[in-house]
């Protein structure tokens, strides 16, 4: 993995993985490596690793099983949470609102909340 620097350590991390189980790389019940590996791995600090693997999991891609590690989720309920932000976001459009708009709008939210 190729860390480039063009956003959070935490969220390149989370997206190289959210990649892989799109494309089908890594199954529904496949554990991920341990967070100690994929910082030794990539030479950064476990709890950078810890904050991608929680972001999986709230994102809905992995679940944390509590002594055992992060597991890839049921593809399906991903599918269900991606149709329903779909839906939010072809709603807003067919209202008349812009792409710029709803991008402007999601920034502020997520930038609120961080």
């Amino acid at each position: 993995m190729i860390l480039t620097g063009r956003e959070a350590i935490y969220l390149e991390l989370a997206h190289f993985y959210e990649r892989l189980i799109s494309l089908g790389l890594m199954k529904e019940g496949e554990a991920l490596p341990s967070v100690r590996e994929v910082a030794l791995n990539n030479r950064i600090n476990p709890n950078t690793v810890e904050r991608a693997f929680k972001q999986m999991v709230a994102d809905g891609f992995v679940v944390a099983i509590p002594k055992k590690g992060f597991f890839v989720a049921n593809l399906g309920e991903v599918a269900a949470r991606l149709k329903e932000v779909r839906d939010a976001v072809q709603s807003l459009r067919d209202k008349g609102y812009g792409e710029d708009e709803v991008l402007r709008a999601v920034q502020e939210v997520y930038k609120d909340h961080d």
